[in-house]
């Protein structure tokens, strides 16, 4: 009986664990969301509001290109822009190091990609790749 007691707390903690993880990465990849869709207009306002969230200066024109032809795309076909975040790095693009990868549709088209870091629901994100689709 003692067995199963122990083996049931150590359960227990572990669904805790587990859960509180899930919980907190669900919080993060809503904050890389909310802030994503928030560039492309800031992007309109103030293009130079790049250079705070890369990690390099030579991915400014890539992501400028990227947020450019997202704005265009989705005026030219009257929608609203969509991104989709997922939680790790691009295989084809990333070397492990980005927390976040998120895509930018228009009409369930897939435009362009950023990949991220972002380890809280409060840290700012922080740009290392930007591509075209």
């Amino acid at each position: 009986m003692r067995r199963w007691v122990g083996l049931g707390i150590i359960l227990l903690f572990a669904a805790g664990i587990s859960w509180w993880s899930a919980k907190e990465e669900s919080k993060v990849s809503i904050h890389v969301q909310q802030e994503v869709v928030r560039l492309v207009p800031l992007f309109q306002l103030d293009p130079s509001c790049l250079s705070s969230i890369v990690e390099n200066a030579v991915l400014e024109p890539t992501l400028a290109n990227s947020l450019e032809m997202v704005y265009e795309k989705s005026i030219a076909l009257g929608k609203g822009v969509a991104v989709v975040v997922t939680s790790g790095d691009n295989e084809e693009y990333g070397d492990g190091t980005a927390t976040h990868v998120a895509v930018f549709k228009v009409n369930k088209e897939e435009l362009a990609s950023l990949r991220i870091i972002c380890h809280s629901d409060t840290d700012p994100l922080l740009i290392t790749g930007a591509w075209i689709q």
